[in-house]
């Protein structure tokens, strides 16, 4: 325990310290809103890469999903299929088109593409409000890791996140969030390319572990979940990847639509390394441990018993940085929702600068603070907040973004009833789902409820095409 707190503490200050550096460096070229929220468009594919991967590997990959391998075993790789498709979905339909449109935020790209501020308002507060679910998943994955391995409270482990991580978003703004993310996920990688020889040494072999683990229960090594739970799970991360304003707003800070192709690609590879690593440790873990009551804790009994100091503690770090790079990600777009599309554009459209500026800093700070309230209470464990908030991320955005860049349907009342739409049907289907079994997942259901209610309404009001795509629809 003193040789894994005395190698953490060493690598964490090391790491600390260059967040602190590029944070003030970015601070320093901040002078407007659109350079907070966009880095002037100057970000590589390589930079841009690590980031659209740091933004997607969070807390529920590195503490709950190698506790649901840990669980379930190896069918739970099949999400990451999902995540891929729902990729190349945003390579092909959506990355390069929104570059190209011109837009900052998903709420600013619906208000202008259907001319609605009704739009713009409601997927604005939309946002805001599920994306709290998944800081609360943050929060409470920092909370138990930490508890677990060094004994410190959960609220004093939430709030060492919260100040830190607020620090670096709210001084750089996107600018200083990418250099940070790319940082992230070599530290991410790496810490999970390091852990899973010492793993791989201790339970002997995979072939010997696979054995082990078939005889603890067959469906480790099977099939846990059947093929309909797998297809709806993979439907419902792959099409809120396809289409989650906390990865599309990182377009907007690319050079160009060609340059975030290759981000896309990049981040294909990162993805690729990281799931099949979160796999082997979960099944190694369930192998050395086979007895764990909370499947959440599953990182830290590894961190603890297994991994030498240093690839444990590198491991924690990579584990913190994920977290870190994920809330990031998330209170940049959360709070751009507040002061660039509720503040900037709708309640003080004529503000200056400063003003906006302060609103984000503000904004920041409240989003914060508002999920420790909720995580300390542990209503679920952290892989099944992700799954919630991507059902709903799916059923409200993935129709009204997918058809506004690609076709020229669409009217300022057919987008609100399409998200209406999908929030409703995937809202009423997760609570029918809780108290009868079905195999349709409540992503399905609000995707379906979107489509319908987009094309029925566009049908009764009428009205004439939506802003067509700029160098994408004659």
């Amino acid at each position: 325990m003193h040789s894994i707190s005395t190698s953490f503490f060493i690598v964490a200050a090391v790491y600390f310290c260059g967040i602190a550096v590029i944070s003030f460096l970015g601070m320093r070229s901040i002078r407007t809103e659109d350079e907070f929220l966009t880095a002037g468009r100057t970000i590589g594919p390589w930079t841009g890469g690590a980031v659209l991967a740091a933004t997607q590997i969070s807390a529920g990959t590195m503490v709950g999903t190698v506790g649901r391998h840990y669980m379930t075993g190896v069918s739970w790789v099949w999400v990451w299929p999902g995540v891929w498709a729902g990729w190349l979905i945003s390579a092909i339909f959506v990355g390069p088109k929104l570059r190209e449109f011109g837009t900052v935020t998903v709420p600013d790209f619906l208000a202008v593409r259907f001319r609605s501020e009704w739009a713009r308002i409601l997927s604005a507060i939309f946002i805001i409000s599920v994306y709290t679910i998944m800081l609360i998943a943050q929060y409470q994955a920092c909370g138990v890791v930490f508890e677990s391995i060094f004994g410190i409270r959960p609220i004093v482990a939430m709030l060492i996140l919260m100040v830190s991580t607020f620090l670096y978003t709210a001084l750089g703004g996107v600018r200083s969030s990418s250099y940070i993310d790319f940082l992230q996920i070599l530290i991410v990688v790496t810490g999970l390319v390091l852990a899973v020889p010492s793993l791989i040494s201790d339970v002997g072999s995979l072939s010997a572990m696979g054995k082990f683990l078939t005889t603890i229960d067959h469906r480790i090594t099977g099939s846990w979940y059947s093929g309909a739970q797998i297809f709806g799970f993979s439907l419902s991360f792959g099409l809120s990847i396809a289409a989650a304003p906390y990865e599309i707003v990182r377009f907007s800070s690319m050079r160009d639509k060609a340059t975030v192709r290759k981000a896309i690609g990049v981040c294909f590879l990162f993805q690729a390394i990281i799931g099949s690593c979160v796999l082997i440790m979960g099944l190694a873990t369930r192998a050395l441990f086979p007895s764990i009551q909370n499947p959440d804790q599953a990182s830290s009994m590894m961190v603890l018993t297994v991994l030498p100091p240093f690839v444990g503690s590198l491991f924690l770090v990579a584990l913190l940085s994920a977290i870190m790079s994920n809330v990031n990600a998330i209170l940049l777009v959360a709070s751009s929702g507040i002061s660039y599309d509720i503040y900037g554009k709708y309640l003080r459209p004529m503000s200056s600068e400063k003003s906006k500026l302060l609103v984000s800093r503000l904004s920041i700070v409240l989003l914060s603070a508002v999920p420790i309230i909720f995580a300390l209470q542990r209503y679920s464990d952290v892989q099944s907040l992700v799954v919630l908030q991507t059902r709903f991320i799916a059923s409200f955005f993935f129709v009204p973004v997918i058809l506004g860049l690609n076709t020229k349907r669409g009217t300022s009342s057919s987008i609100v009833g399409a998200m209406l739409g999908g929030m409703i049907g995937c809202l009423f289907w997760s609570i029918y789902s809780s108290h009868h079994k079905t195999p349709i997942d409540a992503s399905e259901i609000g995707i379906l409820a979107s489509a319908l209610a987009f094309f029925i309404v566009d049908k009764w009001t009428h009205a004439g095409p939506g802003t067509p795509i700029q160098g994408s629809l004659s």
